[in-house]
């Protein structure tokens, strides 16, 4: 593993670190955090209570305590873990406003474990899925070259697949100009609306760029019209199955939770790359973030045709984390479901949990993890890293970095290693 501190310093008036410089800590040692509370002009502020609270991102509260800035700033705050997990600080004062801070520490967290079990009948589940998907829908490939994408170096198209209930997933295609074989570059974008149009600058560095959404809508050709068709969708499936958003519903069943039809339809879409003439089967690869990172696990654990994963703060990972006492991964889904669905969801969740398609996974992989991300929680990301099964395998820990990555881990990991040639090991294998 690697841990990288971000070149570069937020506009923050609360500033923490801890004792060890790689924030990783054996069960049972203490971690001292150290809270400097700064100024407009960065200097230590000597007027203020600070609130520094220890938790386990989740319930459990380790420690809680204020502090007068006239007494002492910089700040600092012991607790520890008696089992593997994260430690998170969260530091808040009100200066001219409120400001916030989380930093997190790991304890032992090569030995972090799903929140749920995997199911035994897991891989025969979606083996059986993606089979009957193929027997009764048929692909209905349909590829539509837009003009205004094209050019001298790349063409660009919208391409949409037949999934299950008579709906389909779309997505965006750019090609360089030439016969290749190229190499691939495979993504699912964040949660959101998703994209409008394909990825060109990607086909200007030699890549077939394939970015296939996540809703079943066809793409609109505006930012605005997009967040409306995306703002609808929501309304919809909020009246039909009273969550609060569509990666939270109809998860009483796995046929009918959200992403069952899109997995299965993009996983297709992906096949259907693959048997290009043009793509450079060995250099296929995958990159994506938070949503796009749960996607890693699942479309490179169902999918042989990838090469190379990259994998950056999954959410749809650890999705019962809470049975383990701490937050559950994004999108929290069974705390957002209705209280009459959740027993029937707590059994469908386990087989829509990136931890469990990562035990399916063989080729190499690598994953970027937040120390302090509250929306994809780290213990959550951990989770889903140590059901990988590959011996090539590597973690970056992003220290104090939120729901987010830094630029210059994008960099160690697509530049130096996914999209290298021939690709590295960048100092990431273990």
């Amino acid at each position: 593993m690697l841990a990288l501190v971000p070149g570069w310093v937020l506009a923050q008036s609360v500033e923490i670190t801890t004792d060890h410089t790689n924030a990783v800590y054996a069960c049972g040692q203490p971690a001292t955090f150290t809270a400097r509370v700064l100024g407009a002009d960065k200097q230590l502020l000597k007027a203020g209570r600070l609130t520094i609270n220890l938790s386990n991102f989740g319930p459990r509260i380790i420690t809680n305590a204020i502090f007068d800035l006239a007494q002492g700033n910089p700040a600092t705050c012991t607790g520890t873990l008696g089992q593997p997990g994260m430690l998170k600080c969260m530091a808040t004062i009100k200066l001219d406003k409120d400001y916030r801070s989380v930093y997190g520490a790991a304890y032992e967290p090569e030995k972090i474990v799903s929140g749920s079990q995997r199911p035994k009948d897991f891989d025969a589940f979606w083996n059986a899925a993606i089979k009957k998907l193929d027997t009764k829908v048929p692909l209905d490939a349909r590829v539509e070259r837009l003009d205004k994408f094209c050019n001298a170096k790349h063409e660009g198209f919208r391409v949409s697949f037949a999934t299950f209930d008579h709906a389909r997933v779309y997505g965006f295609l750019a090609v360089p100009k030439g016969t290749g074989p190229f190499p691939v570059s495979v993504n699912v974008p964040g949660a959101g609306p998703g994209v409008i149009g394909p990825d060109t600058g990607m086909a200007d560095r030699g890549y077939i760029r394939l970015v296939m959404n996540v809703h079943p809508f066809e793409p609109a050709t505006t930012t605005e019209a997009q967040k409306q068709l995306y703002e609808e969708q929501d309304k919809r499936l909020n009246a039909q199955f009273g969550a609060p958003r569509y990666c939270q519903s109809g998860a009483t069943n796995c046929e009918t939770y959200f992403y069952y039809r899109i997995i299965l339809g993009i996983n297709r879409a992906v096949n259907w790359l693959a048997a290009r003439s043009d793509v450079d089967k060995a250099r296929f690869f995958y990159s994506g973030t938070s949503q796009g990172g749960g996607f890693g696990f699942i479309l490179c654990g169902l999918n042989q045709h990838f090469t190379y994963g990259a994998i950056y703060v999954p959410a749809i990972t650890d999705l019962l984390g809470f049975q383990q006492g701490r937050d559950s991964g994004w999108p929290k889904l069974i705390e957002n479901v209705r209280a009459e669905d959740k027993t029937a969801a707590i059994k469908v969740a386990p087989y829509f949990d990136g931890a469990h398609f990562a035990a399916r996974i063989t080729c190499p992989v690598r994953v970027a993890v937040g120390f302090s991300d509250e929306t994809c929680p780290p213990a959550a990301v951990y989770a889903g890293y140590n059901a990988l099964r590959v011996a090539d395998k590597a973690i970056i820990h992003g220290l104090g970095m939120p729901h987010k990555v830094f630029p210059e881990i994008y960099s160690q990991i697509d530049n130096q290693w996914l999209y290298a040639t021939p690709a590295p090991d960048a100092g990431l294998k273990k």
